[in-house]
């Protein structure tokens, strides 16, 4: 009889101890899927904050831009409108001097 107790007892913790790792596999399994899914989260939020940051460097560049070109049109303008004033007055000396010549 006491062999057979014995027998059961250990048995009984056989299973116990069986189902105890099953328990930890299940344990390890699903922390393995949650440490997964939240690392899919910080990696989907690194990319929307990496793309964002990109975004306004690409909104300020073209800014920037934006006025760099605006400066050059209005310097060359004024280029522009010096050249045809010293142009206008050119004529208006030679005019002068075929007036003065008659």
């Amino acid at each position: 009889m006491v062999a057979i107790e014995a027998i059961r007892e250990i048995k009984s913790a056989e299973n116990k101890a069986v189902e105890a790792v099953e328990s930890a596999k299940k344990d390890a399994e699903e922390i393995k899927i949650n440490a997964i899914s939240d690392g899919k989260k910080i990696i989907a939020e690194a990319v929307a904050e990496a793309e964002e940051i990109i975004k306004e460097n690409i909104k300020s560049k073209e800014e920037k831009a934006k006025k760099m070109a605006e400066s050059l049109i209005v310097n060359e303008e004024t280029k522009i409108k010096e050249m045809m004033s010293i142009g206008k007055v050119k004529i208006l000396s030679i005019v002068l001097d075929d007036i003065v010549e008659f």
